[in-house]
């Protein structure tokens, strides 16, 4: 059941805490740098394969699934909060 567990929160939570981290980056990128959003589009898209790797790999390394699970919320409620503000505060 744990093995179920840790696959499900490393291919859904993974997918749903890279989605938010990448519209994330790439809405700071448009807003504060500069970039064209199709720049930023295409930037956020081939980082996405990186950090959707590097959570995979990280979600079945450690010891601890709860940390994974913390970790993983975390980071998606910061990036969607993150989002919300951008898009409040954009022209």
């Amino acid at each position: 059941m744990k093995t179920f567990a840790r696959t499900a929160l490393a291919i859904v939570g993974g997918y749903l805490g890279t989605s938010a981290i990448i519209a994330a980056l790439a809405m700071i990128a448009v807003a504060m740098v500069g970039m064209e959003r199709s720049e930023a589009a295409t930037l956020g898209s081939m980082l996405g394969f990186v950090i959707y790797l590097g959570v995979m790999i990280w979600s079945f390394a450690e010891p601890a699934l709860i940390r994974v699970t913390l970790w993983l919320g975390a980071v998606t409620a910061l990036s969607l909060a993150l989002i919300f503000l951008l898009s409040r505060f954009q022209a």
